[in-house]
């Protein structure tokens, strides 16, 4: 690709949709995190504004171009919608009840989270003294500093996924294939394309407006687990409620699709069943019949399938480690630095990868000494930790990206060290060393690289529209939050997920800190990595290392996932077939990623409309009478 097939994206116009964007999208945001979580990401909103401001240049005879309309998509991930929620989410870690039963009940650190007795979390409100005070001074720079050289440190992770997946291997990237679909479809006008496209718009549209404007069908999911605990006590089983949830199925391939199912059955419905029926874990003593998913979910994590999976996952990370990949991307990135390929655009080197990193880790050793001066083997084990972790997480999270999994990756392998030293004290729990992610302003890397290249636009274009639209994301995203907040507590029954969520993330925190009875099993994480070599060895004999990985990246992906989404995957699967049957297998892969956008455009009409509905009811109702 040369230079003069690329273009800029970043105009006066795409700057404008951009703006019109952060005020629509960040509401919508919002709400979607603390009551759907996962079920339908919220970037999926910004295909309804971009449709609007598509058909508008295009009626006023001056069409937007695919590079402007990509730009917006990078911009888009930009949008620090979560700013506000994180701050409430920090207020509520002191505040919940979840840590009385650990007996941790005022005794979160003031730089953490306010304190209970400032008044700011019952307050409801950012302009309270308190959280004036807690993150807007000093203490609340010092916060915004450590995660900026974060976003530096993912930067130089990124660039290794960029030049291994994206240039070296050639991975597709199902999820940024649906965007570029996107934007292609609608700018150029193809009228087969324009077909397929509006027609999956309108049956996702008509579905989800059923969803979230007239909520006949249940938000989130519909649990069965009452029925089928009758023949296996202690499972969890049901269906999710989100067309997007079964779009993955489309364009993953079914050993992918089959490995998560695998993985979430053998957890949550077998595995499950397993315990309770053997009375094993501190799960098996909390389990009622007719126990609802929810409860399920956060009891088994905590007692049973933490530390398993979190063994699994790192074993999964270094099995990317593999000396003919390290060897690639030495190569690779020496090449990098000498190329004029405008691909490449001179913009990676191998000291973009070395200096972010340095300056990262030092600061973050600085950080846990400031706060917690007693952290055990400070600072060699903070340091090598995150070198070596970061690496295999960043891979992990590269291919599950390139390969179209949705995977976690887990945590909290440094706090094992705590335990094995006997840690007594608190402040180490909330400082360590960072596992950094490839990430820079807009999200992973690689993943915007691709767009660039599908859509033929110039890289330097998504980082200028990124880093203006920041500073703006964040202060409107505080004033939306303010709003929500001061409709209902956060979490309460008004927002579902973050009632399903947020407690169990302290819990989480709690069990490591106190260690609670039947909790803790160290040598899980160890029977969780031998669970991976297993599955991995044999795999690879096979069917060869790159397979294996993405077999096993999958499992680990269906394992972390509650079963309405991996049968939801499998049933998207049986739709694929029977779309081929009509379609004919070579028309259905050919505008496959155009049938995803139109399905994910329709749902975001629908929730725009939800949710606009709910702002102007709830103003309308606020207003005095």
């Amino acid at each position: 690709m040369t230079s003069s097939e690329l273009r800029s994206g970043f105009t006066w116009r795409s700057f404008i949709i951009m703006l019109f964007t952060i005020i629509t999208f960040t509401p919508v945001s919002i709400w979607f995190s603390l009551s759907v979580g996962s079920g339908i990401s919220a970037q999926q909103y910004a295909y309804s504004i971009l449709l609007l401001a598509i058909e508008i240049a295009y009626l006023s005879h001056n069409p937007l171009t695919m590079q402007e309309v990509a730009t917006v998509f990078v911009g888009l991930s930009s949008i620090n919608a979560g700013i506000g929620i994180e701050l409430i989410r920090s207020a509520y870690l002191s505040q919940s009840d979840v840590l009385a039963y650990f007996g941790l009940k005022g005794k979160i650190p003031f730089w953490v989270a306010p304190l209970p007795e400032s008044g700011f979390y019952a307050s409801r409100s950012f302009f309270h003294p308190q959280a004036l005070e807690q993150w807007f001074g000093l203490l609340g720079w010092v916060g915004m500093l450590i995660p900026s050289l974060s976003l530096f440190a993912g930067l130089s992770l990124g660039i290794l996924n960029k030049v291994l997946y994206v240039d070296e291997e050639k991975l597709e990237y199902p999820g940024v294939q649906v965007q570029a679909e996107f934007c292609i479809t609608l700018t150029s006008r193809e009228t087969r394309r324009l077909s397929f496209f509006s027609i999956f718009f309108l049956l996702s549209f008509v579905y989800s407006i059923l969803v979230y404007v007239f909520p006949v069908v249940p938000v989130l999911w519909v649990d069965l687990s009452r029925e089928i605990q009758k023949f296996l006590p202690g499972a969890c089983f049901g269906f999710a409620t989100d067309l997007i949830t079964f779009t993955p199925a489309f364009y993953l391939p079914f050993y992918v699709i089959a490995c998560q199912l695998i993985g979430s059955i053998a957890i949550w419905v077998f595995g499950n069943s397993f315990i309770v029926n053997l009375g094993l874990t501190k799960f098996s003593e909390l389990y009622y019949p007719g126990m609802n998913m929810r409860d399920i979910a956060l009891y088994a994590n905590l007692y049973v399938w933490m530390l398993p999976l979190l063994g699994l996952g790192i074993f999964a990370g270094f099995s990317n480690l593999r000396p003919s990949i390290a060897r690639r991307v030495y190569a690779s990135l020496k090449r990098a630095g000498r190329a004029d390929a405008v691909g490449i655009e001179r913009f990676f080197s191998i000291w973009l990868v070395i200096i972010p990193m340095a300056v990262a880790i030092i600061s973050n050793l600085l950080e846990i000494w400031y706060w917690a001066p007693d952290y055990p083997f400070w600072p060699w084990f903070p340091a090598v930790y995150s070198l070596l972790l970061s690496l295999p997480t960043s891979l992990l999270a590269g291919r599950a990206a390139g390969t179209g999994i949705e995977i976690s990756i887990p945590e909290g392998l440094d706090r094992i060290v705590l335990v094995a030293a006997n840690y007594k004290g608190i402040n180490a729990w909330f400082v360590g060393p960072t596992i950094f992610s490839p990430t820079f302003f807009g999200g992973p890397l690689d993943v915007n690289f691709k767009l660039s290249q599908l859509t033929k636009s110039t890289f330097t274009s998504f980082i200028k529209m990124m880093v203006v639209t920041y500073p703006i994301s964040t202060l409107v995203a505080l004033v939306f939050t303010q709003i929500f907040w001061s409709w209902a507590q956060i979490p309460s029954a008004s927002y579902p997920f973050s009632a399903y969520s947020w407690p169990r993330e302290v819990m989480e925190m709690a069990a490591w800190i106190t260690r609670p009875k039947g909790a803790f099993h160290l040598e899980w994480i160890i029977c969780g990595a031998i669970a991976g070599l297993a599955i991995y060895v044999p795999s690879a004999f096979f069917f060869g290392g790159s397979t294996a990985t993405t077999a096993l990246t999958s499992l680990i992906a269906g394992a972390g996932m509650l079963p309405p989404f991996a049968v939801n995957l499998l049933v998207g699967y049986i739709i694929r077939r029977i779309l081929e049957h009509y379609l004919g297998a070579e028309e259905f892969n050919k505008y496959k990623f155009t049938i995803v956008a139109g399905i994910a455009t329709g749902s975001g009409v629908s929730v725009a409309i939800g949710i606009g509905s709910t702002l102007i009811g709830r103003s309308i109702w606020m207003l005095p009478y």
